[in-house]
């Protein structure tokens, strides 16, 4: 009797080390085995992928894919699309799955809006503010908004940096994001001012939004933070495993999203094994978060 078939998870990343929080849950999502490849460049890529799929017959390369991380989701998406370069050159049953989630930014931002969403009938004309949205979670929490039907401010203390980030995401996903300064009180409640949605996404332990501005914008109806770590980045948030009302706006925290983002990336990982040419990216992520939030 054949041995059966393992299921094999190429980790790829330029860092220098793999991410172990990724590994843990590749291996809690019944992956066989793991190999991570460190230090990546755009050109191993080509290697990587002849050797995924010249090992196994075409039947069974379902069992064999590619999972990219590491920190820099631009370095990331350049990996990607060399990937599906290089399978392009080969025959089409030459193929394995794909999936992109480095620093969890794609599962993250997909969890936090299909939280939002929830609170909402419709998020069809909603005016959305992401307050330090520079970042890869903020970028595409602005992204997947817009698609929802938002019209949505992305902030940064510089408007450059605003400016710079609006201008990647019209790039890459044709998306129209309306670039804003809020570097101090007064500017950051006149960012929110008409929001019926608030995401801060900046980084873990910073305060971004005081309680002193949220609270005197009555408007506001769902706010959301995907920081952990405390200070939190909504001031007056003191639970974040669970939805909240204070004030008469509902808080999302970050653990109630990271415990969407966690069963997203548990079944990602899952699902790259049904089949070997899925290229599970931004929209594809959080199409699965979805159908995982509808169960």
């Amino acid at each position: 009797m054949l041995n059966k078939m393992k299921k094999i998870l190429i980790y790829i990343t330029p860092e220098k080390h793999a991410s172990l929080f990724d590994i843990i849950v590749a291996y809690n999502a019944d992956t066989d085995v793991v190999i991570p490849y460190n230090n990546i460049s755009i050109d191993d890529i080509r290697e990587i992928v002849h050797n995924s799929v010249f090992t196994r017959p075409p039947e069974e390369l379902k069992n064999t894919a590619i999972f990219i991380g590491g920190h820099d989701v631009n370095k990331a998406e350049e990996m990607l699309n060399e990937i599906i370069k290089a399978f392009n050159e080969l025959p089409p049953t030459l193929r394995v799955s794909i999936a992109i989630d480095p620093d969890g930014a794609y599962t993250t931002s997909s969890a936090c809006v299909v939280k939002i969403r929830n609170k909402f009938k419709s998020l069809s004309g909603k005016n959305a503010t992401v307050l330090a949205g520079t970042g890869p979670v903020g970028q595409r929490v602005s992204v997947l908004l817009a698609i929802e039907g938002c019209n949505v401010k992305l902030t940064s203390r510089k408007l450059d940096r605003a400016k710079d980030s609006c201008n990647i995401i019209k790039k890459k996903y044709d998306q129209k994001i309306i670039p804003v300064e809020a570097s101090d009180d007064e500017t950051i409640k006149e960012a929110i001012r008409d929001s019926d949605i608030v995401v801060t996404a900046g980084p873990e332990g910073v305060e971004i939004l005081p309680e002193r501005i949220w609270s005197g914008v009555d408007r506001i109806n769902v706010m959301a933070d995907v920081n952990a770590v405390p200070p939190y980045g909504i001031g007056g948030l003191k639970v974040i495993h669970k939805d909240v009302e204070i004030k008469g706006k509902i808080i999302i925290g970050a653990i109630s999203i990271g415990n969407l983002k966690m069963k997203t990336h548990l079944r990602l990982v899952k699902d790259l094994f049904n089949r070997n040419n899925q290229i599970f990216d931004l929209l594809k992520i959080y199409d699965l978060t979805n159908r995982i939030n509808n169960v």
